[in-house]
């Protein structure tokens, strides 16, 4: 059997069609590699294993069906990093597609023997500048805090053994925010990184209408995942001063004020939000520096000084 070039891991939720879609896809998209697709069903009601195998074996694919139970998307796409085989692994996620991409991403993988691979876009001069021969995973992290690099989470690749042996995994109790959270973790771990510049062309699916409920009700898991991120970067690079403070002072804080703009638009009284945010400690992670940009450092001082006034 030859080998794997690319594990595509997908979770499959009670979306069968959109899934089935992608695969057809992709086998056009990915001509010329090997490609395995991994698909983690998370105990989907609507005959998605059956259709996901039954397309998989008419088009004589490369992958299978793990059933993983009523999981996180994290649980999912972890459990599809252990079946993966692949050299290199990458996520597609039914609800927010891009067009082309995976070939692309392998080819400069390989070349660059590179651990990590994502998108800069070709039109962002900026950002071609930033990102060199030699940028650490470190530098990426504060480029982005800091929004002189934009990256879509859910289109990168990683090199398995990569993730294997540095035990990077994504944060299982967290169900929003998990794609980020992953890969701060594998940037903290000094990957090799390469990059494309390339625009990724956003395929438009249907949207869930609950997507927004459910993302302002899930807000803090994001805030926990972050806060591990932040602790693992203090082990890992104690000495890196702007790492630690561009978490500590700005993804921190942002996050937090994001949740607090969310519960307010829920009809979350000032004085509720104040007495959650206590209650789960969070408010040592509400603090700002001079490195802090000065629209978040007023949002902070307003809503910790006299919330009531604090507009989101």
């Amino acid at each position: 059997m030859a080998n794997i070039d690319v594990s595509v891991i997908i979770p499959l939720k009670d979306n069968k069609d959109q899934v089935s879609s992608v695969i057809k896809r992709l086998c056009t998209e990915t001509e010329g590699l090997e490609i395995e697709f991994i698909v983690i069903d998370m105990n989907s009601a609507d005959g998605g294993v059956l259709n996901t195998l039954n397309i998989i074996k008419s088009l004589n694919l490369r992958g299978c069906v793990v059933q993983s139970g009523g999981c996180s998307v994290s649980s999912a796409l972890n459990t599809g990093i252990r079946r993966a085989s692949g050299d290199y692994v990458t996520f597609v996620y039914p609800s927010r597609l891009y067009r082309d991409y995976i070939t692309s991403y392998y080819r400069t993988a390989k070349e660059k023997n590179a651990d990590f691979v994502f998108a800069v876009p070709e039109t962002s001069d900026g950002n071609r500048i930033l990102i060199s021969d030699g940028v650490t995973g470190t530098d990426i992290i504060v480029s982005l805090i800091r929004s002189s690099l934009t990256m879509d989470f859910t289109a990168v690749m990683f090199r398995r053994e990569y993730l294997i042996s540095e035990n990077i995994s994504f944060y299982e109790d967290c169900f929003y925010g998990y794609a980020e959270a992953f890969i701060y973790n594998a940037l903290l771990h000094r990957p090799k990184v390469a990059y494309l510049p390339l625009r990724l062309e956003r395929i438009e699916t249907p949207q869930d209408p609950k997507d927004e409920v459910k993302a302002a009700k899930n807000c803090f898991d994001r805030l926990d995942a972050m806060i591990k991120i932040y602790h693992l970067a203090k082990e890992l690079h104690k000495n890196d001063e702007v790492l630690i403070n561009a978490i500590e002072y700005q993804r921190l804080p942002w996050i937090i004020m994001n949740c607090v703009d969310k519960l307010l638009l829920e009809g979350f009284k000032q004085s509720s939000i104040k007495k959650l945010l206590k209650s789960k400690n969070y408010y040592k992670y509400l603090d700002f520096s001079k490195d802090t940009d000065s629209d978040l450092r007023v949002r902070v001082i307003i809503w910790k000084t006299v919330p009531w006034l604090y507009k989101p």
